[in-house]
């Protein structure tokens, strides 16, 4: 969600809030808000009261879309170098999938979810891991985050200044029944 659909949030969470607090102060029988409904909802502004509904359900409707529409993750990039003939960037997803190749690699490695953060001095990346029961965690995450450093930086030429393995499950390895 961008900044334009975050402040339509905010000013439509405000709006609603705004509506349902009066609607329950009007049930309740208060006086100030009865008789501020009746000037607002006076025959006469008709049109006024129309507009901003339908300036509501508009801003709803854009809100649940751009709930429900895909990111777009992966056209970020990283700037690898800029010259006098142009730039040369790699694709956040390019690097994601080179750490799940490398990570792959090692034995007792079941499932790999990286994720590459871009910071001023290169990129920072988050490795997400399920392993065996039998891996020896602290030496693997060290082995771990010297290759994914050293791939990437050999590959991209881009500068990794920082590699967080997290161990999120051990799992066993089930035998296959054919």
């Amino acid at each position: 969600m961008g900044p334009f659909d975050r402040g339509l949030l905010l000013l439509y969470s405000l709006a609603t809030s705004v509506f349902w607090g009066a609607f329950l102060l009007a049930l309740l029988g208060w006086r100030p808000v009865l008789d501020a409904a009746a000037v607002v909802f006076a025959p006469e502004r008709r049109e006024i009261v129309f507009a901003g509904l339908a300036i509501l359900i508009v801003a709803g409707l854009r809100l649940i879309y751009a709930s429900v529409k895909p990111g777009r993750r992966h056209d970020k990039v990283a700037l690898i170098e800029e010259n006098s003939l142009g730039q040369v960037q790699v694709a956040l997803g390019a690097i994601e999938n080179l750490v799940t190749r490398v990570v792959s690699a090692f034995p007792g490695i079941r499932e790999v979810r990286p994720r590459v953060v871009t910071v001023p001095e290169g990129v920072v990346i988050q490795v997400r891991l399920v392993t065996t029961p039998g891996l020896k965690i602290p030496e693997v995450s060290q082995e771990i985050q010297r290759q994914v450093k050293e791939t990437v930086r050999e590959v991209t030429g881009i500068a990794v200044q920082n590699v967080r393995v997290l161990v999120d499950n051990i799992t066993a390895v089930k035998p296959r029944v054919e």
